[in-house]
C-alpha cells in the first residue's frame, strides 16, 4: 500500500470463520487473534485530513494456529503461520498492470518540482489507461470520503486460489460489510469534520472500542469454479472488475469484531508489515503465533529473544516447522507466454452500469467532481478529448453532460 507514512490504527481482533465449500480457515465458532490495519489516505501525505478523497487500506493479518492437513488444504503459502489479506476500502483497482503501480503512485502524488499536487498529472496518466474507470466510479463518488472506518467496506481486490482437502480449486474474491452501514461525508460535511479534526475518523474507532461499541464487520467471500471461468464477458484476476453478485451471490463466511485498542502505537503500528505472498519473521507484530516460521534470524528491527542453534530453512535438526505436502491441481497449458493485453478488456460495461445505478442527485454530484478535475488549467484539449469518450462509452448521457459542462463537443 502506497499510504507512506501516514498514520494507521492497528487493533486485537476476533475473527470466527464457519465451513463454506469446503473452503475452510479454521473450525466453525473458534476464535482468532487478528490484527487490522486501516490506511486513513492512499494518495495524501502524513497528518493529512482523513476527510479527502481518497482510497483507504484495508488489510487483515491472520494469525493462524497450527493445524493438520488432514484436515486443511490450502493454496496459501505458510498458512500455519500468517496469513495477510491485504486490500482497499473498493473492490477494484486503478490499473490491471501491476509494471505500471510506480508510474501511478508517481502521477497520483504531488508534483517533485513544486510538491503540489495537480489533476492534470493524474488525469495526463490515466488517460493511457481506460481500465481505471471503474475505479475512477468508486473515488468520485460519495463513497469516495467515508464517514469514517467504522461505516466503510473492505475488500481483498485481489482474486485468490483456495484448494480443499480433495484437491478440487475455487477462485474467491473477499469483502468485509460493517454491520452498522456504509455512511459517507459530503462535500460541505468534510470540510466541517476535517476543519475541526484532522484524524477524526481514527479518533472515533479508537473512542468506540474504548467505550465497549466493538465496530463489526462481516465477511464474505464469491466464488467461481475454474472450470467456469470463459463464461464471463471480463477475465476473473482482472483487478478493475467486480463479479456480479447477481451470478456470483455473496456468501457469508465470517465476523470480525473489533475488541481491543493498541497499546504500543510505534511497535505494532509503524513496524507492522503486510505481504500476501510471504511470513514475515521477526517482529511481535508480524511473528507467528505458532510454531511455523522460517527460521530467519537478525536483521533491521529484529529484537526479539531467539535461542535456537537453527536459523535456515530446511533442517533435520527441526524437523517439525517442515509442514506436510497438500494436492495441488493439476492443469493442462497451452500457447506462449507474452505480456499483452488482455482479450476480455471490457473497460466500460461496469463503470457505465454502476453510474446508471446511483439516484440522479447522486449522478449529478459526480458530473461536479469530474468537471471540476478537467478545469484544471494545464489539462490539454487532447486529455480533455479522451476522458469525455472514456465517459461517452461507458455512457453516452455521462459523456454528453460532462462535455456540456465544458463547452466541448463530445466525439462520441
Amino acid at each position: 500500500m502506497q499510504g507512506g507514512q501516514v498514520p494507521r490504527v492497528f487493533l486485537r481482533l476476533l475473527m470466527i470463520f464457519h465451513i463454506l465449500h469446503e473452503l475452510i480457515f479454521c473450525e466453525p465458532q473458534e476464535s482468532r487473534h487478528l490484527l487490522l490495519f486501516v490506511s486513513p489516505l492512499f494518495i495524501h501525505e502524513r497528518g493529512s485530513p482523513e476527510t479527502l478523497r481518497d482510497p483507504r487500506g484495508f488489510a487483515v493479518k491472520f494469525y493462524t494456529r497450527e493445524v493438520s492437513y488432514t484436515d486443511l488444504y490450502c493454496l496459501l503459502s505458510g498458512f500455519e503461520g500468517n496469513f495477510d489479506l491485504v486490500g482497499n476500502n473498493f473492490p477494484v483497482f486503478f490499473i490491471r498492470d501491476g509494471m505500471k503501480f510506480p508510474d501511478m503512485v508517481h502521477a497520483l502524488k504531488p508534483n517533485p518540482k513544486s510538491h503540489i499536487q495537480e489533476n492534470w498529472r493524474i488525469l495526463d496518466f490515466f488517460s493511457h489507461h481506460p481500465e481505471s474507470l471503474h475505479m475512477f466510479t468508486f473515488l468520485f463518488d460519495d463513497v469516495g470520503v467515508p464517514q469514517d472506518y467504522r461505516h466503510m467496506e473492505g475488500s481483498g481486490v485481489n482474486t485468490y486460489t483456495l484448494i480443499n482437502k480433495s484437491g478440487k480449486a475455487h477462485y474467491v474474491k473477499f469483502h468485509w460489510k460493517p454491520t452498522c452501514g456504509v455512511k459517507c461525508l459530503l462535500e460541505e460535511e468534510a470540510i466541517k469534520v476535517g476543519g475541526s479534526n484532522h484524524s477524526h475518523a481514527t479518533k472515533d474507532l479508537s473512542d468506540s472500542i474504548a467505550a465497549g461499541n466493538y465496530p463489526e464487520w462481516k465477511l464474505f467471500i464469491q466464488t467461481i469454479d475454474p472450470d467456469h471461468e470463459d463464461r464471463f464477458d471480463f477475465d476473473p484476476f482482472d483487478v478493475t472488475k467486480t463479479w456480479p453478485e447477481d451470478i456470483l451471490p455473496l456468501q457469508p463466511v465470517g465476523r470480525l469484531v473489533l475488541n481491543k485498542n493498541i497499546d504500543n502505537f510505534f511497535a505494532e503500528n509503524e513496524q507492522l508489515a503486510f505481504c500476501p505472498a510471504i511470513v514475515v519473521p521477526g517482529l511481535p507484530a508480524n511473528a507467528p503465533k505458532c510454531a511455523h516460521h522460517n527460521h530467519h534470524h537478525e536483521g533491521f528491527m529484529n529484537f526479539m529473544h531467539r535461542d535456537e542453534e537453527v536459523n535456515y530453512f530446511s533442517s533435520r535438526f527441526d524437523p517439525v516447522c517442515h509442514a506436510e505436502r497438500f494436492p495441488m491441481p493439476p492443469s493442462v497449458l497451452r500457447g506462449k507466454r507474452d505480456r499483452c493485453i488482455i482479450e476480455k478488456e471490457n473497460n466500460f460495461k461496469q463503470p457505465g452500469e454502476r453510474y446508471r445505478s446511483w439516484a440522479p442527485d447522486r449522478q449529478e454530484r459526480f458530473i461536479c467532481r469530474w468537471v471540476e478535475a478537467l478545469l484544471d488549467p494545464r489539462v490539454t484539449h487532447e486529455i480533455l478529448s479522451i476522458w469525455i469518450s472514456y465517459w461517452s462509452q461507458a455512457n453516452k448521457s455521462l459523456g454528453q453532460k460532462i462535455a456540456t459542462r465544458l463547452n466541448v463537443r463530445p466525439s462520441i
